[in-house]
């Protein structure tokens, strides 16, 4: 009975896994805390060399702070949890 069972429920745990494994990667990008620090260089020297506005300097500027204030404190979380 537990083959049978197994055998049916192989495709759906295939795909939690998949799901899980595709959240960690989506992650790890959204949180990855020098390549938003690279990006707010970007945007700055963007913004430096009058290719944006201040108004858009401003609005890129303030989506990546709160990335980055989140990624720091996801970080911080892990640490506490290791520590």
């Amino acid at each position: 009975m537990f083959l049978l069972d197994d055998l049916i429920l192989a495709p759906v745990k295939g795909i939690m896994w998949l799901a899980e494994q595709v959240q960690e990667e989506a992650n790890s990008q959204l949180f990855d805390v020098p390549a938003i620090k690279a990006r707010l260089a970007e945007v700055q020297e963007l913004y430096d060399e009058g290719l944006i506005s201040e108004a858009q300097f401003f609005k890129a500027e303030e989506k990546l702070l709160a990335r980055l204030n989140a990624a720091q404190e996801r970080e911080s979380d892990k640490n506490r949890v290791k520590g």
